[in-house]
C-alpha cells in the first residue's frame, strides 16, 4: 500500500500529503485517511555559498528566502539583494536514471558581495533560533529602534484573530502549521503566510511585502505562534512597529520590543489582547 500521497486542489499539492491512521476512542477503532502537513528542507545559497537549509512547508520560496535573508541581517538591506532564483521542480530524490533536474528546495540569492555578512557568522545567524546564544547578547546586538510613530486604534487589534481565522487554509485541513499575516493601519488584510514555523510564516509576509515594495512603517503584523525575541528582532528589522501574537510572549521578547520602540500585542483572542511594550501605539490606552 502507498504510505503517502499528494492530495488536494493544486496550490495545495504540494503542501498537504495524505496517510492512512487509525482513530481511537475508548470503545472503537476507526480507519481513515488523515491529511497533514508537508514538510521539506529549503536550500539558501548566497552568491555560491549555502547559508541556511530552513525546515518549511513548500510554496512562496523566494519570499521566505528573501524575508530570512534581511530579517536575520544576512544582508545589508534589501536593496543589496540583486537577484531572486526558484525554479526547480524536483522532489526531494530523482528517480533512479532520469535526468538531474533543479530541486525544487533551493533558493538562488544574488547579493551584492560588500553588503554580505562574513561567512564566520554564519552558523550562529543559523543557530539563533535555538538558544544557542546568550540573552545578553542578544539584547546588546545591533539593532535598530522602530522609528515609525504608527498609532491604531484598539479595535484595530482586537479583530485581527477574527481576521486571521478566516484565512488560512492548511491549518484547517491539517491543523499543523503557523500563519503569520500582514495589516495595515486600519486593519485590512494585506497578505497571510502559513508555515510549519512561526519563523517562516513571517519572514513570507515580510518576504511579501519587500518583493512588492510596499512599506512597512505603517503596518501589522499577527501571528499564531509564541511571540519569542527572534520575531521581535526580525519585526523590528524591517521596521513593522506593531507585533501581535494570539499567544504568550517571551520575557526576551518584552525586553527587545522595549528596546526597540516596537509595540508587542500578546493574547489576541476575540474581545481582549494584552499590550506588553509601548502602549501609545494603541490610540486611547492609558498606561496604568
Amino acid at each position: 500500500m502507498e504510505q503517502f500521497r499528494l492530495s488536494g486542489n493544486e496550490s495545495e499539492s504540494l503542501q498537504v500529503r495524505s496517510c492512512q491512521a487509525i482513530r481511537l476512542s475508548a470503545d472503537r477503532d476507526e480507519a481513515f485517511t488523515a491529511d497533514i502537513v508537508a514538510e521539506e528542507p529549503l536550500e539558501i545559497v548566497v552568491n555560491g555559498s549555502r547559508v541556511a537549509t530552513l525546515m518549511r512547508l513548500p510554496g512562496d520560496e523566494r519570499e521566505l528566502a528573501v524575508g530570512f535573508c534581511f530579517t536575520e541581517g544576512l544582508v545589508a538591506d534589501f536593496g543589496s539583494i540583486l537577484l531572486v532564483a526558484h525554479c526547480g521542480t524536483a522532489p526531494l530524490s530523482s528517480p533512479t536514471g532520469s535526468a538531474p533536474l533543479e530541486s525544487r528546495n533551493r533558493v538562488h540569492v544574488t547579493a551584492s558581495p560588500g553588503a554580505v555578512r562574513s561567512r564566520s557568522d554564519w552558523s550562529r545567524l543559523i543557530r539563533a533560533g535555538c538558544g544557542g546564544i546568550d540573552p545578553e547578547e542578544v539584547l546588546q546586538g545591533d539593532w535598530q529602534p522602530v522609528a515609525s510613530s504608527l498609532q491604531v486604534g484598539r479595535n484595530v487589534l482586537l479583530a485581527l484573530n477574527r481576521s486571521l481565522l478566516e484565512q488560512p487554509r492548511i491549518y484547517r485541513r491539517t491543523g499543523g502549521v503557523h500563519a503569520a499575516a500582514l495589516y495595515d493601519a486600519q486593519g485590512s488584510l494585506l497578505v497571510v503566510r502559513e508555515d510549519i514555523g512561526r519563523h517562516n510564516a513571517v519572514d513570507k509576509v515580510i518576504g511579501y511585502a519587500l518583493l512588492r515594495s510596499i512599506p512597512l512603517a505603517d503596518k501589522l503584523i499577527l501571528t499564531t505562534g509564541r511571540a519569542s525575541h527572534e520575531m521581535v528582532t526580525k519585526a523590528a528589522r524591517a521596521g513593522v512597529p506593531i507585533l501581535a501574537s494570539v499567544s504568550a510572549p517571551t520575557s526576551l521578547a518584552v525586553e527587545l520590543g522595549q528596546r526597540l520602540n516596537l509595540t508587542l500585542v500578546g493574547y489576541v483572542r476575540g474581545p481582549y489582547a494584552t499590550v506588553y511594550t509601548h502602549p501609545w501605539r494603541v490610540a486611547g490606552v492609558t498606561p496604568g
